[in-house]
């Protein structure tokens, strides 16, 4: 009886030892590539226009200096973090005051059925949504680097978040 208790206090410990370094494996750095491509995503993200030429109303830009963001000099058109502050990392605020969630775990979520238009949402849709509806740009082409770029950006912001296609976004 003693042996049996050994070996499944044994199969225990070589378990927790394998979720340790399964963790410590989640942890290590990301080939070069990949953190040029979250670098790039993270300056797209802040910085691309997508050729709109649509301003952040005044109270938007207002609220989004009160909620942290920095104010830039000269005209500046939309972008992803003029919604989505902080590099999408806290809940950020739409030009109407409204409220949205944080992009955290966005990359978790996806794919997840979006009942207004009736269809199953990708990323990527979400991606083009977003810029075409709520920048009023031109949105990425569907596995061109720009939307490589965001995605793989939005993939390292949801590092470590659990799996819950169809769940909410936080």
């Amino acid at each position: 009886m003693r042996g049996r208790g050994m070996g499944w206090r044994v199969r225990i410990m070589l378990a927790m030892s394998a979720v340790a370094m399964a963790g410590d494996a989640l942890a290590a750095p990301l080939p070069p590539a990949l953190q040029q491509a979250v670098s790039r995503g993270a300056h797209i993200f802040k910085d691309d226009s997508f050729g709109s030429h649509v301003k952040p109303v005044p109270d938007a830009a207002s609220a989004f200096a009160t909620l942290g963001g920095s104010p830039h000099a000269g005209p500046r058109f939309l972008t992803c973090s003029a919604c989505h502050i902080h590099g999408g990392l806290t809940r950020g605020l739409l030009p109407d005051g409204r409220r949205i969630a944080s992009l955290r775990n966005a990359a978790a979520v996806f794919p997840r059925y979006n009942a207004k238009s009736h269809r199953i949402m990708t990323l990527e849709a979400q991606i083009r949504h977003c810029v075409r509806d709520g920048i009023v740009g031109r949105p990425p082409a569907y596995g061109g680097s720009t939307m490589v770029d965001l995605v793989s950006y939005l993939k390292s912001i949801a590092a470590g978040q659990p799996i819950a296609i169809g769940g909410p976004v936080h």
